[in-house]
């Protein structure tokens, strides 16, 4: 299934990168019929009708499935100063399923600045890319304070190499966030205002990993639970 990206679902016209996706990239023609989301969960076909001023004219739209989002993750990252891994980041992270990434400012963090249409380009082309109904959302610039002071949690951990837990524990119902330090981790007094916020410590194994690595396996990992996973990462072996 080819997928499109219509943030507006009401609107009769594909534009833009969508437009030239369908028209261009994969000659769909008049009479096709296409497969939209709006990145809410919702599945729609429609009709091609037309296609001129770089527009690809829709009609016949017809809502095929709904979904609600499985279960609330999130990550929260305080992203590396390449932007070349910032993108892969969030493109790996919305494969996987995280509903929400934070921009995270730590008194560490050498990147200052999001730009965060690029980014969205980058989401929309994964979310379309493994035919996901769900468009990752994207939130920031914040400092930390700032962060604890807006969003909690139901579920809190804290990516930390100093930790020897592995384990998440029983995971309560409710939304889930884990917090991904930068390059040089998070300063000692972050680190404790985190644990006054009930953040729970974790590990992601004995190996040091890139920021842009550790959000994907974080959020991996808190999204599906994956106990036996961490153990292997912290006793590497065969494969489990």
């Amino acid at each position: 299934m080819q997928l499109f990206y219509l943030k507006n679902i009401n609107s009769d016209f594909l534009e833009g990168s969508e437009y030239n996706h369908c028209a261009n990239v994969l000659r769909n023609k008049k009479g096709d019929v296409i497969y939209l989301t709006d990145g809410e969960g919702n599945l729609y076909n429609a009709k091609i009708f037309d296609i001129y001023d770089q527009k690809v004219y829709l009609k016949q739209m017809k809502k095929i499935k709904s979904y609600k989002y499985p279960k609330s993750t999130s990550v929260a990252v305080a992203p590396p100063k390449n932007i070349n891994r910032v993108e892969w980041m969030v493109e790996k992270l919305t494969e996987i399923g995280i509903e929400k990434i934070y921009f995270i400012k730590s008194s560490n963090s050498v990147r200052k600045k999001i730009n965060f249409e690029r980014l969205e380009k980058k989401v929309i082309s994964a979310m379309k890319q493994c035919n996901s109904l769900f468009k990752t959302k994207l939130k920031g610039f914040y400092s930390t304070n700032e962060f604890l002071k807006k969003y909690d949690f139901e579920n809190k951990f804290l990516a930390d190499i100093n930790s020897k837990n592995l384990k998440f524990g029983k995971i309560r119902e409710g939304n889930s966030v884990i917090l991904i330090g930068p390059e040089g981790d998070f300063s000692k007094n972050e680190i404790m205002s985190f644990q006054d916020n009930q953040y729970k410590r974790i590990s992601l194994g004995n190996m040091i990993l890139r920021s842009e690595t550790a959000a994907v396996v974080g959020g991996f990992l808190i999204n599906n639970s994956i106990q036996k996973w961490l153990a292997w990462v912290s006793n590497p072996g065969p494969s489990p």
